[in-house]
């Protein structure tokens, strides 16, 4: 364990910006050069060493067409009085739901629901279409409900091992084998369950995927983009 903790921590630290650099010159640069395994490259992403590779574990897989029993992750916040809550989902995902769909609702409350509604949302920054659920059990007030809407099994589609799925605040990401390098792309998801994630825009059946470890290379990739922050030379 504690070999696999050094190794992150090498990681992340081989590939920031010297001390004595600036911020704007470590961000505008278009590479970094190698050090103890790791390389950045502006437009092609990071690589390793093959003795970093095996030193933190990294793991790939293909890109699948396989179907996939799925649940559609939902984020709901209770209405108003009562047992109904609302969400917001894609398009990608809005299509595959009807009215009628099974809910599982948990933290901060354990229980099970019903799609009422699903309609074009006017508030396009929260997603593309709000779904209306009614859970069997009272809601509380002014809390997040982390849910899941149960669906049939999908058609084959291209799809991904959840642990390749980086989810951000500015979206899904996955790092895509470019080469030498692991590049950091933006996808579109669909449904997915503990063990799958189906992608519906951005890769296709053939295409190779880090699976372990996507946060680490994140993190990493972070402290490059940031110009060094974590540095502490007062700069």
């Amino acid at each position: 364990m504690k070999l696999i903790l050094s190794s992150l921590s090498l990681l992340t630290l081989s590939i920031l910006p010297s001390c004595t650099d600036s911020e704007a010159s470590a961000v505008n640069s278009t590479e970094l050069p190698p050090e103890n395994g790791a390389q950045f490259e502006k437009g092609k992403g990071i690589s390793l060493t093959e003795e970093m590779a095996r030193s933190i574990g990294l793991k790939t897989a293909d890109v699948e067409n396989q179907k996939i029993a799925a649940r559609v992750p939902l984020t709901l916040r209770p209405l108003l009085g009562g047992k109904e809550a609302n969400g917001w989902l894609t398009a990608a995902q809005a299509e595959k739901i009807q009215p009628g769909a099974n809910v599982l609702l948990s933290g901060p409350v354990n229980s099970k629901g019903t799609v009422q509604s699903i309609e074009k949302s006017a508030f396009t920054e929260l997603g593309d279409f709000e779904v209306k659920v009614s859970s069997d059990t009272p809601l509380p007030e002014g809390s997040e409900i982390q849910s899941a809407i149960l669906l049939d099994e999908t058609e084959a589609a291209a799809s991904i091992p959840s642990s390749a799925l980086l989810s951000t605040v500015e979206g899904y990401f996955v790092y895509a084998k470019n080469g030498k390098f692991f590049f950091r792309m933006g996808v579109m998801v669909g449904a997915m369950n503990d063990d799958h994630v189906e992608i519906t825009e951005g890769l296709y059946a053939g295409d190779e995927v880090v699976t372990t470890p996507v946060m680490s290379l994140w993190m990493a990739e972070l402290q490059v983009l940031r110009g060094g922050k974590a540095c502490t030379c007062g700069h």
